[in-house]
């Protein structure tokens, strides 16, 4: 009776390390995030217009503010009729916008704005040509 006993405790034991175990796994995005979403706060997924298939990058704070500078500056250029340049903005070329000291070395900052402001400018162009007055 008691190498029941033991065999029965022991398998309580290593059912209940399962359940413990199973509790401290991450959960699925979806589950952790919020239903249809794909990753944590922050992951942005967008379609590629004209190749049909969808890019996702985790969009840390350089490369937002570089986006998000970049569409204003394309938008206008695109509106204004003005010629498609990137490289001609002051806010491409000094690419310290929005920095800040805990973000990491300004080096890198400098290199993800502009990787964030390139493809915003595109889009903003885009659009700001749509718009003209």
């Amino acid at each position: 009776m008691t190498t029941r006993r033991s065999t029965r405790a022991a398998a309580l034991l290593v059912n209940a390390a399962l359940v413990v175990g199973a509790l401290a796994m991450p959960l699925p995005a979806a589950a952790q995030f919020g239903r249809g979403r794909m990753g944590p706060p922050g992951w942005e997924q967008r379609n590629d217009r004209g190749a049909g298939r969808s890019i996702r990058r985790y969009q840390e704070p350089a490369y937002a503010r570089g986006y998000s500078d970049g569409y204003q500056h394309g938008w206008n250029d695109g509106r204004d009729r003005d010629r498609y340049d990137p490289g001609g903005h002051r806010d491409y070329r000094d690419a310290n916008q929005g920095f800040y000291g805990g973000y990491g070395p300004r080096a890198a900052y400098r290199t993800n704005y502009r990787s964030g402001f390139r493809p915003g400018y595109e889009d903003g162009y885009r659009d700001g040509q749509r718009s003209r007055r």
